[in-house]
């Protein structure tokens, strides 16, 4: 994706008003790149030859977001050159590259000027656009109610569906907003309104949502009013819950309760309980039948938390190590993943790790245009064969530089059976990012609660190997770190824009460097997996033995 925003959709920065024209004299690392230390960056390497003014950020025309001051990055061909724009003086990295954070100018044109010791110089333009004043203000959209409430049916809004495995319908807390609640196609509710493109539902009698307007169906589309009016009831009613049971699969444990029809739900994760609440519903649970044998669920039960909603409590061996909600001829299924047994002594044995190799489509570009896919491409090659030597198996979910679709990405990996999913990404700044003031370390990206002991696990991991600033584990709806059937990340392990981190990733070290600090992460997440295993199955031991 374009440099203005962070590589994966991070928020924008706030702008920082004070130019500051370029870092201070790095001190020349004692390592080169043959003989790299851990977490040292290798390196520039030096870069002669003739002048070649580049400018990576901003492009040309680019409509800037600030007015006071962003970045400039690039390349000038030539280590030895010197460099100014709009007569500031810039600093000209060994590889011919330079970052600078420089006020906007108010013609809006920035003139590079470069030199070289010889003489030789060499002019570029670079214009830039500014939003227009004092246009007129989009009219505001007004919420439309005419024709409302009415019957409407959740459509699949997936096109990289491959069963109803994968199938679902996004709602959202309101009109735009960030992805909030994953709905099962062909449930039908009551619509309540529209605000432009967005159509508010209601999921029960204390909470709506919003959808995009595509992803609803009209269920009430006869002239008739009476069989309007039934399709309202029938799409407002509550629902039963009737029964309950316990079925043990391959791998994983259903908790299928029978209902007479879909309704709303949605999964929170709490310890080691799982927490199934379905709108619009009413339980009568009082038999459920347990298999003693099996390795995950440990009690289910249920709450009526007001008339026409149920919280139905699943109880688990241990935390969650993945699950999915489906629709099974006339049942709500909450199918629960066992967790894997995992060698001690050799944690990644076995285990089936799926490697995303972040973009195409889009990705940043670094300032000697390093493009953000062909970096993460060598990353996650380094990763697999670090991975597959400690008896780890890989699934590689791009593996040439041909795009792969987002939305692909992680049904594959839940069709192929993934036990982990990371996705490895670069990151870039935001207009009025000041480069020497952010954050420009390595960070760790989670959604589900299962995911965070991972994402905590290869955040220490990426920080210790690369060097670079720990930035923390974030919680961010990234479309990859949505699947809940494995533990997912997606690592931000450094800044492709920084002309020292961009000319670190095209080397063999560095790129090794970030994959091991993954490996480290997952390494560790599968080890204290077996760890606690075997801590727990001590303690039921000495639980029986106990007089």
């Amino acid at each position: 994706m374009a440099v203005i925003a962070t590589a994966c959709g991070r928020p924008p920065a706030p702008p920082v008003v004070a130019p500051v024209l370029a870092p201070p004299p790095a001190e020349k690392p004692a390592v080169t790149p043959a003989t790299p230390r851990r977490g040292v960056l290798p390196p520039f390497p030096r870069v002669t030859g003739a002048l070649a003014l580049d400018v990576v950020q901003p492009t040309e025309g680019h409509l800037l977001s600030v007015r006071d001051s962003t970045f400039v990055f690039g390349s000038v061909g030539n280590g030895d050159a010197i460099l100014t724009i709009n007569g500031a003086p810039v600093r000209v990295n060994p590889n011919g590259s330079f970052m600078a954070f420089l006020p906007v100018p108010s013609d809006t044109v920035y003139t590079l000027r470069a030199m070289l010791p010889s003489g030789d110089t060499a002019t570029m333009i670079r214009r830039v656009r500014f939003p227009e004043r004092g246009a007129p203000a989009r009219p505001a959209p007004t919420l439309e109610t005419a024709g409302y409430p009415r019957a409407v049916s959740l459509v699949n809004t997936n096109e990289y569906a491959a069963s109803d495995t994968d199938e679902v319908t996004v709602a959202r807390p309101m009109p735009g907003g960030t992805y909030k609640y994953f709905l099962l196609p062909g449930t039908r509710v009551p619509a309540t309104g529209r605000l432009g493109g967005s159509v508010r539902i209601r999921l029960d009698s204390q909470l709506e949502a919003w959808v995009d307007a595509p992803a609803l169906a009209t269920g009430d589309t006869s002239a008739d009013p009476a069989a309007r009016d039934a399709a309202l009831e029938g799409a407002s009613r509550v629902r039963r819950v009737s029964a309950a049971r316990i079925a043990t699969g391959a791998g994983y444990t259903d908790v299928v309760l029978t209902m007479d029809a879909r309704a709303p739900i949605a999964v929170d994760q709490v310890g080691d309980r799982l927490a199934l609440t379905i709108y619009s519903a009413r339980a009568n649970l009082d038999y459920v039948r347990f298999d003693t044998q099996d390795p995950s669920v440990r009690l289910v039960r249920y709450e009526q938390v007001a008339n026409d909603r149920v919280r139905v409590d699943v109880d688990l061996s241990h935390p969650p190590f993945g699950y999915q909600v489906l629709w099974r001829s006339g049942a709500l299924v909450l199918r629960v993943r066992h967790q894997p047994t995992v060698d001690v002594t050799a944690p990644l044995r076995d285990r089936l790790i799926a490697v995303d190799a972040g973009h195409p489509p889009g990705g940043a570009t670094g300032p000697t245009r390093l493009r953000e896919a062909e970096a993460t491409l060598g990353i996650a090659e380094e990763l697999k064969a670090l991975l597959e030597a400690r008896g780890a198996r890989v699934l590689m979910l791009r593996a040439t530089m041909d795009a792969v679709a987002l939305g692909a990405r992680p049904i594959r990996a839940r069709q192929e059976n993934a036990e982990a999913f990371v996705s490895i990404h670069l990151n870039a700044f935001a207009d009025g990012a000041n480069p020497f003031a952010a954050a420009r370390g390595s960070g760790t990206f989670f959604f589900h609660p299962h995911s965070e002991p991972l994402a905590r696990a290869v955040q220490s991991g990426l920080a210790r190997e690369t060097g670079l600033r720990d930035e923390g584990i974030f919680l961010y709806n990234l479309a990859v770190a949505r699947a809940t059937w494995f533990p997912s990340v997606l690592c931000e392990g450094a800044w492709i824009v920084m002309p020292e981190q961009e000319a670190a990733l095209r080397t063999v070290e560095f790129r090794r460097a970030y994959a091991m600090g993954v490996v480290e992460g997952l390494e560790e997440y599968f080890a204290r997996m077996a760890q606690k295993d075997t801590e727990r199955r001590g303690e039921s031991r000495t639980q029986r033995e106990a007089p």
